[in-house]
């Protein structure tokens, strides 16, 4: 799995990279989720610039199918793609600093 364990930030991780504590439970929560839904977004971004259709046909079945783990299947298709993990993290971790940035604001 290499990097890939590092990658899943679970809400305490992001409350706290993200500065959060401070706020109000509803608030803290709403912005999580807009967050997770950014790194997701970013996270797909990542994937489909580096992977085959074949990879790209299993991740949007996953995503349609609620018993499938879609961080199973990024795992599995990163081992094979050399940096892949790599990649995936840096573009997490950009995208982290460039929310703080705008959650400063």
């Amino acid at each position: 799995k290499g990097n890939l364990e590092k990658m899943p930030l679970n809400n305490d991780k992001l409350t706290k990279a993200l500065s959060l504590q401070n706020l109000p439970a509803g608030e803290r929560e709403e912005i999580l989720k807009k967050v997770d839904e950014r790194l997701n977004t970013v996270l797909i971004g990542v994937l489909v610039a580096n992977i085959t259709d074949e990879d790209a046909i299993k991740i949007q079945n996953a995503l349609h199918n609620e018993k499938t783990d879609l961080e199973e299947i990024v795992a599995e298709i990163s081992m094979r793609i050399p940096g892949l993990a790599a990649k995936i993290e840096m573009a997490i971790e950009e995208e982290i600093v460039r929310l703080k940035e705008v959650l400063r604001q």
